[in-house]
């Protein structure tokens, strides 16, 4: 029953582990370019702060079951927000299959943290 906490933990504290300290990681797999200053910055904070701190509510939510529900659903909705954001911009423009990847792996995850499976 727990473990799309475990997976989301684990995942979100790679992602900000490995953006927080290397934020050019994101070009090999998106091939955004990162060659300012505030580009690298940009990416430490939306993909690596933001990656903590989801580690850091998915913890919480393992060890406190009282907050599980509500971190859960909350996480779930952003993970769904997300894969939707991908979807329609993948229908607008199609992406490598790469971000398609990204698209079906934020869907899953964000329904089975919705609906704590």
């Amino acid at each position: 029953m727990l473990i799309s906490l475990y997976l989301g933990f684990l995942l979100f504290a790679a992602m900000g582990a490995a953006l927080l300290w290397q934020p050019q990681y994101l070009t090999r797999l998106t091939k955004l370019e990162l060659s300012t200053v505030e580009s690298r910055n940009e990416v430490r904070a939306v993909y690596g702060g933001f990656g903590a701190a989801m580690a850091l509510a998915l913890f919480i939510a393992l060890v406190w079951s009282p907050l599980r529900a509500g971190i859960t659903m909350t996480i779930g909705l952003a993970l769904i927000g997300m894969a939707a954001g991908r979807g329609y911009s993948g229908w607008l423009e199609p992406p490598s299959l790469t971000i398609w990847g990204f698209c079906a792996a934020e869907a899953v995850l964000g329904l089975m943290l919705f609906f704590q499976v």
